[in-house]
């Protein structure tokens, strides 16, 4: 049961970003910059850090793969830097204890370079015309701050529900 309330919140996560969160967006009212909400990404990131690489792994694929076919302009894209991004917080993960500050530094590096990699493959296809200090200061980094902040929300739920699969998993084991 927690495994499906964990994957159903992450769906819920994912059709908030797409739909509601778009008319809370900085650009929707005007703005210079723009704040991408990465949702899905965050709880992909938790999940990982928490349940394990290759879990997050999974969840990264699932939910790029919605995010390409949905909402992307090239197919693959989203696929690929959600998987890399939630299979390196499981990665870091192993080498440094879960504490609340290791977990927001690695969310932060972990969201940096996802932006920054969908800005570089983006370039590389032509798609992303704007240069490095502007793309930097009006998306990368309002769009990884808005989304530690909403990882500040969602932390803890998300970290229970883990520990609540894990004890499980741990159960079926002995």
């Amino acid at each position: 049961m927690a495994r499906f309330l964990l994957t159903l919140g992450v769906v819920i996560m994912f059709v908030l970003e797409g739909t509601v969160m778009q008319v809370f967006t900085p650009d929707t009212w005007g703005l210079s910059w723009m704040a991408v909400p990465r949702f899905a990404l965050v709880c992909c990131i938790f999940i990982s850090m928490y349940l394990g690489r290759r879990e997050g792994l999974y969840y990264g694929i699932v939910f790029g793969f919605l995010q390409d076919i949905l909402f992307g302009q090239l197919i693959g894209i989203y696929t690929m830097s959600m998987m890399v991004a939630s299979y390196f917080a499981g990665m870091i993960v192993l080498l440094f204890q879960r504490g609340f500050g290791m977990v927001f530094i690695t969310s932060f590096l972990i969201l940096f370079g996802h932006e920054w990699l969908l800005y570089s493959l983006f370039r590389l296809f032509s798609a992303a015309p704007f240069d490095v200090q502007w793309i930097l200061t009006h998306q990368i980094l309002p769009s990884v701050l808005l989304n530690l902040a909403f990882g500040l929300l969602v932390y803890f739920p998300i970290k229970n529900v883990c520990n609540k699969i894990l004890a499980k998993k741990e159960m079926h084991m002995q």
